[in-house]
């Protein structure tokens, strides 16, 4: 690696754009990370970790910063109407996942941020021009620099994307039929460690408890031949309300509750990108390859994803077009089993209408347990293409991490 060491701009100081600052200092760069919020951001729900996102947060040190913040996944519980008795589905085991709270997690990784890291927030990158030397980078606030790398790890709705890549959103990203809407309620239920779904045909709504909190998650789901335009707070409320008026259960509370809330709209989209780098500028996390916002599987893929990056350039010695390409050959599998099971999980909360939905939503159980199971065949970590030690810095390798 040159003896200077080389400068890279994040653009988003998420969950990806975090966790690789704390990998590039460990790896000898110098980063940059900006983010448009004011600050770290205090927005997002749970999130479930696999045991394999949890090993990548053991070797960054995060896991005792989350003490207190973190549970078991709960016990899944269905309503296939609301007079029906709750059915727990067989098979579906929560296995060694954890779950976490998104702020919690973001903050957790901003703490871990190394000796040398820069954060600037309350900004956002408009202009990017590659030069021999770096790439020129032009900021909606601040005033223009220069840096040797730049990663966008800006989320779904990418501005570096755009920037590099040309088009919007709906260029790079495939609807996948559903919409969720997200936000804290009190607690209606007065259980812990559950999930409770209402399931009706093309719309489920579903209650779940959080590690370290008294109020609820909730999220409704509802499907529609296209990804809604840009809805206001009070129109993505008029929405839910008019899909759900019907419905019985804690619904009519969950509406009542809506209110009061800031709701998090989310149309289901996968990000599918031939290739995730031009030049000097490389993609991460939901920028590079959203995998559905139902399928549980975006942190857990911003985290190895951000490992492999950080470490596969160092291991390219300053150049960065190996360094890029070994990155994605070690998270293709990982990205593409992830985007395999897109609108599986939502299949079994908010079936297709009809006959064929309503037989769906009597087999919703069993596809929830297929795919609990197919999720456990999601590739190692240790296998070939993904060795979990060779994206560590050579100083904190070990024997026993090979098979980690």
């Amino acid at each position: 690696m040159p003896s200077r060491k080389p400068t890279i701009l994040v653009s988003g100081g998420g969950i990806a754009g975090s966790a690789f600052a704390h990998w590039a200092v460990r790896h000898g760069f110098t980063p940059t990370v900006v983010e448009r919020f004011p600050d770290v951001r205090s927005e997002g729900f749970r999130i479930e970790i696999s045991a394999g996102g949890r090993r990548v947060l053991e070797h960054m040190g995060a896991v005792d910063l989350l003490d207190g913040e973190t549970g078991p996944p709960p016990e899944l519980e269905f309503r296939f109407g609301e007079s029906a008795a709750p059915v727990r589905p067989p098979g579906v085991s929560v296995g060694d996942e954890t779950v976490v709270g998104r702020t919690a997690l973001v903050r957790a990784l901003h703490t871990l941020r190394g000796p040398g890291t820069e954060y600037v927030f309350g900004d956002s990158v408009t202009g990017l021009e590659e030069t021999p030397d770096g790439v020129d980078v032009e900021f909606e606030n601040g005033p223009a620099r220069r840096f040797d790398l730049v990663v966008g790890a800006d989320g779904l709705h990418s501005n570096v994307r755009r920037l590099v890549f040309g088009g919007t959103t709906a260029d790079h990203a495939r609807y996948l039929g559903t919409n969720l809407a997200i936000f804290s309620v009190p607690d209606l239920t007065g259980q812990r460690d559950l999930s409770s779904a209402l399931v009706k045909p093309g719309r489920g709504a579903v209650l779940t408890t959080m590690p370290a909190r008294d109020d609820l998650e909730a999220v409704l789901l509802h499907r529609s031949a296209a990804a809604p335009r840009s809805l206001t707070q009070d129109g993505i409320k008029a929405e839910m309300a008019r899909v759900f008026a019907d419905d019985g259960w804690e619904v009519p509370r969950i509406l009542e509750a809506m209110r009061d809330a800031h709701v998090h709209f989310a149309p289901s989209q996968q990000v599918r990108m031939d290739v995730w780098s031009r030049g000097r500028v490389v993609l991460l996390g939901d920028a590079a390859f959203c995998p559905d916002p139902m399928s549980g599987m975006g942190a857990v893929l911003a985290l190895k994803g951000a490992m492999a990056l950080a470490g596969e350039l160092a291991r390219a010695g300053g150049d960065h077009r190996a360094g890029f390409f070994a990155y994605e050959a070690a998270m293709r599998p990982h990205v593409e089993h992830a985007q395999s099971l897109g609108g599986l999980a939502v299949s079994g909360v908010a079936p297709r209408g009809g006959a064929l939905g309503f037989q769906a939503m009597r087999a919703g159980v069993r596809l929830l347990s297929l795919v609990s199971r197919l999720v456990s065949y999601a590739p190692r970590d240790d296998e070939p293409g993904f060795p979990l030690a060779r994206q560590l810095p050579a100083a904190d390798r070990d024997g026993g991490l090979e098979a980690a």
